[in-house]
């Protein structure tokens, strides 16, 4: 009698000879979030389950009901499998050497805006998107915030997006080439963001934080302003990262150490946003009073591992104490960082708070260095960046500085101020 064979029907046989049944999902139909499936012993009933699920499958490929945690599946030709398609090789893609095309941060960037256009056009053919309907979706997308709209900024982005896809489809042969409908979406470049952190707003933080009982979050503020670090990287830095420095320069060593006469810094690898750039390798000292907080905050953080249950043997710096002290994901650590903003606003009626983001602080460290007059190669050797992407950067961070101009006008007075008090002393003499 012939052996009955249903698809992604699999059957593992023990050293005993019993054999046990799995519906084994490919690898399309894993990526796309179906899971294997353990079937039991029993063959009848393994095949009947087997059939049952192939036949969700098939419903799912006809664009039909989908169970919980699978994506929706693209219909061939369809806007939307163009943007599936962008994503497994574009997004997600390796070069011949097997490194990822895109930097997992970059990554991160474009994924919002992909799924806001699967929602405005995944359904339709890729020839639904005309010029016309770039136009639509720019005036759709391009209101203010408070109006239902996105922005200028997320506006942007959105439509900058969906002209990198349709030039990924050019580039595939799937619309011809020179037919881009987003080349030129009618919307320039929001302008570059100016804000910066003052006192007032570091000393309204802090309090809030404390406040609402989130001392991480005060102290996340304050090492993201004294390393001008990304707070991906900042949520990641644990204990071990914590590491005496090598400093031979006796003066400064004396000016960093701690009581014991080390000084301690932070050690890790920046990651780059970009696969052009390789990984930066970086050492910053902290300063005596700062690395005071972050000690206490390793030792309340570690008593708090070791009692958990199950215990935590890597203690990080950096915890969400409203989720019993683990550590951070970006998605939650944003979701801390606006609930002490709120709370900020709502204490001190600082309303200019409510436009403060995290990499402010990144651009507020650069100011203020840049106030003290600190030259780009030192400034460069806290950020990270290249000596070039610093010069690009201080043409945006920092625009005309009040205390360069200060000097400037005072050396101009000095000039002008010595032909009138000299005619004076001739005068008198």
């Amino acid at each position: 009698m012939a052996k009955i064979r249903i698809p992604l029907l699999v059957g593992k046989t023990n050293k005993a000879g019993i054999t046990s049944w799995y519906w084994q999902p490919s690898k399309t139909l894993a990526d796309a979030g179906w899971k294997p499936i353990s079937l039991g012993k029993d063959e009848g009933a393994a095949l009947a389950a087997a059939r049952a699920e192939n036949r969700k499958v098939e419903e799912w490929k006809a664009g039909g009901d989908r169970p919980a945690g699978i994506d929706k599946k693209q219909q061939n030709g369809t806007f939307g499998a163009l943007i599936e398609r962008y994503r497994r090789e574009r997004l997600h893609g390796v070069n011949a050497s097997g490194r990822p095309l895109l930097k997992p941060n970059t990554v991160k960037t474009y994924k919002p805006a992909l799924r806001r256009l699967e929602e405005w056009a995944g359904k339709h053919p890729v020839a639904f998107v005309t010029a016309a309907r770039v136009t639509a979706l720019r005036k759709a997308v391009a209101r203010p915030i408070a109006d239902g709209g996105l922005g200028h900024a997320g506006a942007h982005h959105l439509l900058k997006t969906l002209r990198l896809v349709m030039a990924f489809a050019e580039s595939e042969d799937i619309i011809p080439k020179g037919s881009n409908p987003a080349t030129s979406f009618g919307l320039g470049a929001p302008p570059s963001r100016k804000v910066i952190w003052t006192p007032e707003d570091d000393a309204a933080f802090d309090a809030a934080a404390y406040d609402l009982g989130l001392p991480s979050m005060a102290l996340a503020r304050e090492l993201a302003l004294f390393t001008a670090q990304r707070e991906s990287d900042l949520i990641a830095f644990t204990e071990g990262q914590l590491t005496e420095l090598e400093i031979f320069d006796r003066g400064t060593r004396e000016l960093l150490a701690g009581e014991d006469g080390k000084v301690m810094g932070w050690t890790f690898a920046q990651e780059k946003t970009s696969d052009d750039d390789a990984d930066t390798w970086m050492e910053i000292p902290i300063e005596p009073k700062l690395l005071v907080k972050l000690n206490a905050a390793l030792r309340r953080n570690r008593a708090r591992d070791r009692a958990a249950k199950p215990r935590r043997l890597l203690s990080y710096v950096i915890v969400d104490e409203d989720n019993d002290g683990i550590p951070f994901n970006e998605r939650r650590f944003i979701r801390r960082w606006n609930k002490v903003i709120d709370h900020a606003v709502k204490t001190t009626g600082r309303k200019s708070m409510e436009n403060l983001v995290w990499h402010d602080l990144r651009r507020t460290r650069v100011v203020r260095l840049r106030r003290r007059k600190m030259p780009k190669e030192m400034i460069a050797s806290i950020t990270g960046h290249s000596l070039a992407a610093i010069e690009a950067m201080l043409k945006v961070y920092g625009p005309v500085d009040p205390t360069i101009t200060a000097a400037a006008i005072a050396s101009s007075l000095d000039t002008l101020a010595a032909t009138p008090i000299a005619d004076e002393q001739e005068k008198s003499a």
